[in-house]
């Protein structure tokens, strides 16, 4: 507001300098000559009227005769002419001599209607003070001309002053315009590096507080993958003990067996003790054969296996998701990428059904890392949505034009309407306090947004959510940047 008040005060000064510029301009203009070349051409005419009326009233004289045939020159068109053009040169006495000028010229004219009538006229009524009457005003005309220029040779003198104090003026304000743009340049050089700084920062914390929730989320993943791993690892354990039982076993078998084999070899074997060591062989053998040892000891591999084989996945999914060096962009195949949110987040879902309706999906162009971070949030928000007995998840895949598409809907109890357009607003949350910092949604956002793609979402109360990430098949210049 008082940048504004400012503005306007210079503008009316402005507006002021230049109003004070056209008055003397036009006060130094003010001189009307072709009024006055007018004024002068008409009372020539009255002159020259006035001359053949002292021809007329001299002949009337010497003659002595009245009634003569002749009609007094119109005298009022002349007149008229000559005061619409005085009047335009102002001057004191010129409406004065102007009326004195009709009224001489009147009595002159009503003299010759007389004479023309045939009526005496006494010695001292033949003429009318008509020549002292122009040449009287042929002087005030003079002067009011000669005053009118004086007038305009002033305000051209102030004029040119008046210009050139404008001119300083303009020089000035040049100069403080400059100083002003250099200052102003400055600053914005300022503004502009402080800016930049900001923005650096600001990028910085950003890429801080992403991997700062993916790690929130992460460990929000951990005591779930804890339990996890704990199962096939409890088929481990099984099968490793078991198998170090059958080995024992086995390790009795293999010593017998290399008795028998060193009696075997000697030179003289004793046939009673190479008896009761075939026989004692042969009973641990059918023993083995009996327990089916053997199949039992084969299984119990395969059960440990099994086990070892899930946590290797688990680990696998964990590391896979985790991994910040898949941050660059690469084409990923977003199936993938949804399995292995899903085993991440398998303790999170707990009971809840999944159902999967998959389409074919080209490799998309991405930062694996920050898609399965987008994934996850959503997953784990499906879940929290929708009660663990009942509740349903849906994940669906498809090509959708010139995008990919993901979706995860649930059955849970929806977003209000009000609430509806601020889930994506940072730091925004429904959860109670501890159980969410309200960044996953905002950071999701932020990231399909990143990748030149969308994140929608429509929601009923009463009847679920459903969020649609739509990423671009084409890599998006900004991400490629």
């Amino acid at each position: 507001m008082k940048g504004f008040f400012r503005g306007l005060l210079y503008a009316l000064m402005a507006l002021a300098l230049a109003g004070g510029w056209a008055f003397f301009y036009w006060q130094a203009g003010a001189v009307d000559l072709a009024a006055g070349n007018a004024a002068r051409s008409a009372l020539n005419e009255l002159r020259a009227i006035d001359a053949r009326w002292n021809d007329q009233l001299i002949g009337a004289r010497l003659s002595g005769s009245a009634g003569q045939p002749f009609t007094p020159a119109r005298h009022g068109l002349a007149y008229s002419r000559l005061e619409a053009q005085a009047l335009r040169l102002p001057h004191p006495e010129m409406g004065r001599a102007l009326l004195g000028l009709r009224q001489a010229f009147a009595e002159k004219s009503a003299i010759l209607e007389r004479i023309a009538k045939g009526e005496q006229i006494i010695d001292e009524g033949w003429l009318a003070p008509t020549g002292p009457r122009l040449d009287a005003f042929s002087r005030v005309l003079d002067r009011a001309f000669d005053d009118a220029l004086a007038h305009a040779d002033l305000y051209r003198a102030w004029l040119l002053y008046y210009s050139a104090f404008l001119l300083v003026i303009l020089l000035y304000a040049a100069s403080e315009l400059h100083g002003a743009n250099a200052r102003l340049e400055a600053r914005v050089a300022e503004r502009t590096r402080e800016l930049s700084e900001a923005l650096a920062k600001l990028k910085e914390s950003e890429a801080m507080l992403v991997q700062s929730e993916k790690m929130s989320s992460l460990g929000q993943m951990v005591a779930g993958l804890a339990h996890e791993v704990n199962t096939p690892l409890a088929y481990a354990k099984a099968s490793l003990e078991a198998v170090g039982a059958g080995v024992a076993d086995m390790r009795a078998i293999a010593e017998e067996a290399g008795v028998l084999l060193e009696l075997l070899a000697a030179e003289r074997p004793d046939e009673a003790r190479l008896a009761r060591q075939f026989e004692a062989v042969g009973a641990l053998l059918a023993a083995q054969r009996e327990h089916k040892a053997l199949d039992a000891l084969g299984a119990l591999v395969a059960d440990g296996l099994h086990g070892i084989g899930r946590i290797s996945e688990l680990v696998a999914s964990l590391k896979d998701f985790s991994r910040l060096d898949r941050s660059a962009v690469s084409n990923y195949d977003l199936h993938e990428g949804i399995e292995s949110t899903l085993r991440i987040a398998a303790h999170q879902l707990g009971r809840r059904e999944l159902r999967k309706a998959y389409g074919i999906l080209p490799p998309v162009p991405c930062s694996p890392s920050q898609i399965n971070q987008v994934l996850l949030n959503l997953v784990v928000n499906a879940a929290q949505a929708t009660p663990e007995a009942g509740g349903v998840i849906t994940l669906r895949t498809a090509v959708r034009g010139a995008y990919a598409a993901i979706e995860v809907a649930d059955n849970g109890h929806g977003i209000p309407a009000e609430v509806l357009p601020k889930i994506f607003d940072p730091f925004f949350t429904t959860k109670e306090a501890g159980k969410g910092t309200g960044l996953g949604l905002a950071i999701s956002f932020r990231i399909v947004e990143a990748h030149g793609g969308t994140l929608k979402v429509e929601s009923k109360p009463g009847q679920g959510t459903c969020f649609t990430v739509l990423l671009p098949l084409g890599q998006p210049a900004a991400l490629a940047a």
